[in-house]
């Protein structure tokens, strides 16, 4: 398949930013380095891949579904870490567009079924439908997937840990994995 990932944020938008001198990280940071990781582990699957972005740059939500869609990609997903005004909310969400297809709803389902399993001890705040913007002018099945809250300090902790990266790349590979499979047979 051609998988676009859209790594959120960037440049001068850093998404949120949380934490101090000891454990502050931004948003977009964490999305690029998850993205990057997901790019790995996508190809090493066999998968064609195509980022929004590969290092710290402003790429606006226009440009980011203009790209997916010329490319022609067949799934498009978008990696975010969460953030409320409440420091002990934490969980991992997975987004799809209200009015998306049964196939973005197929994807969406199989990538949170994947997040709820393999991370267990993490709150699952489930699969939402959302009206975000590349959620809504992408063209191919589309998710955005909120990994924990970076303005919780034991999830920005969590967040910040590179094999927890890794993980979450892996995770979300193989919840893709399950949607092409399932793509490819028809079902």
């Amino acid at each position: 398949m051609k998988i676009f990932i859209d790594p959120g944020h960037g440049g001068n938008d850093n998404g949120a930013a949380y934490g101090d001198r000891y454990d502050y990280l931004e948003e977009d940071d964490h999305n690029l380095a998850v993205g990057i990781m997901l790019q790995y582990e996508l190809m090493l699957a066999g998968h064609r891949v195509m980022m929004s972005r590969t290092s710290d740059i402003d790429v606006n939500l226009r440009s980011r579904a203009i790209m997916a869609n010329v490319w022609g990609a067949d799934v498009f997903v978008s990696i975010h870490a969460d953030a409320w005004h409440k420091q002990t909310t934490s969980g991992i969400s997975t987004h799809i567009h209200p009015a998306c297809s049964p196939q973005a709803l197929r994807l969406g389902e199989c990538v949170h079924a994947s997040l709820a399993e393999r991370l267990a001890e993490r709150v699952n705040r489930g699969l939402k439908r959302s009206d975000f913007y590349v959620l809504r002018k992408t063209t191919m099945p589309a998710i955005l997937v909120e990994c924990e809250f970076i303005s919780n300090p034991d999830s920005r902790r969590f967040l910040r840990e590179p094999e927890n990266q890794q993980a979450l790349a892996q995770i979300i590979r193989y919840g893709i994995s399950r949607y092409a499979s399932m793509r490819g047979a028809g079902l």
